[in-house]
């Protein structure tokens, strides 16, 4: 065997565990936060706190506006979440491991093991956004205006579980409240725009997931002789695999970091300059474009060095990876994006 020059760290799974415990005379638990969880908590807490930075900052929208509050922000990051863990689940499923479907079944639903698809997480997203920006939401400043309109300085003792206390209006009663809420419903959210902001933040999630990916000792990969390979192999993975390693004695590429790297820390910095330093926003579908492009670049280069997917079609064995074949489209509708950008006028700046 070939002496690798890193060793995998032998890390549990599990972030922490909280030991079973009795409850109305019953044991409940262990239950435990696994680094993959926890990687993809991580990713939608800073990616929803960095969009609504750059939600506030006037700067970048001025004369126009944002294409959202940061209160639809948070709205927008529960769909989001839906979306990523969904379709995340499903697409691995269909593009990487369609036998599980009649083979074990319950394994689909057994996401805590791992197994999620950025492609199929990427099309859950967009369908969640698309929902989204078909929806009305509520202007602020109008259902601000029409709730002071009900708004009083105390409500009645006797009938204080009837009101509700908006910030910077006063107690209101509920189903007033409700009403101006309701008749405030007049802002729309476009498509474009907001996926220009949420392409600022998705690199984060990208570069937390690929660091669980790693932690996991998952999606190694192929075998080197090169001084950076890594076993992929340690009591905790033996313990889970009934006392073997997947990915074998051999070092391999850690194909995981090389991810994070481009995926994550590159692309982030990419759109985000392009955000702050060359006022991106202004030419709507830009920053789409650009993740989309240098998504699927970075991935089609990386499926190089990360092992081929097992259930490929013989004929297209050693010829393309499944990676390889979903970047494709992401490419080319990123290229559409980028064009479009740039021959449309740009918008006005203050």
């Amino acid at each position: 065997m070939i002496e690798a020059a890193i060793q995998f760290p032998n890390i549990d799974p599990s972030a922490f565990t909280i030991d079973a415990f009795p409850l109305f005379g019953n044991m409940v638990g262990p239950f435990h936060l696994r680094w993959y969880a926890l990687a993809y908590i991580v990713g939608l807490v800073l990616g929803r706190r960095w969009m609504v930075w750059l939600i506030r900052r006037d700067r970048l929208w001025t004369p126009g506006k944002p294409p959202m509050t940061p209160m639809q922000a948070d709205d927008f990051l529960f769909f989001a979440t839906l979306g990523v863990i969904l379709g995340g689940r499903i697409g691995y499923v269909l593009f990487y491991k369609p036998d599980m479907i009649w083979k074990n079944f319950a394994e689909v639903f057994q996401i805590w093991n791992g197994g999620m698809s950025f492609h199929g997480g990427l099309i859950g997203v967009a369908l969640a956004a698309v929902w989204f920006t078909r929806e009305k939401h509520v202007n602020e400043t109008q259902f601000a205006a029409l709730a002071k309109k009900h708004a009083v300085a105390e409500p009645p003792a006797d009938s204080k579980g009837e009101f509700t206390r908006l910030p910077e209006v006063g107690w209101v009663k509920k189903t007033e409240a409700e009403s101006a809420r309701q008749k405030a419903k007049t802002d729309t959210i476009d498509l474009i725009r907001l996926g220009d902001l949420a392409a600022c933040a998705a690199p984060l999630g990208l570069f937390f997931g690929r660091i669980a990916n790693f932690i996991n000792g998952e999606l190694w990969g192929r075998v080197t002789d090169s001084p950076i390979g890594v076993v992929f192999c340690n009591e905790t993975i033996m313990r889970l695999n009934n006392g073997y390693c997947p990915a074998g004695m051999t070092p391999r590429f850690p194909s995981q970091l090389f991810e994070a790297a481009l995926e994550g820390l590159a692309l982030f910095l990419i759109i985000n300059v392009m955000t702050l330093r060359f006022d991106s926003f202004r030419r709507p579908g830009l920053n789409v474009g650009v993740f989309l492009v240098c998504y699927g670049l970075f991935r089609a280069s990386l499926e190089f060095v990360r092992e081929p997917d097992a259930h490929m079609p013989d004929a297209l064995k050693g010829f393309i990876t499944m990676g390889m074949l979903l970047s494709i489209p992401m490419i080319i509708l990123g290229a559409w994006l980028i064009r479009r950008a740039l021959t449309q006028p740009k918008l006005a700046a203050a």
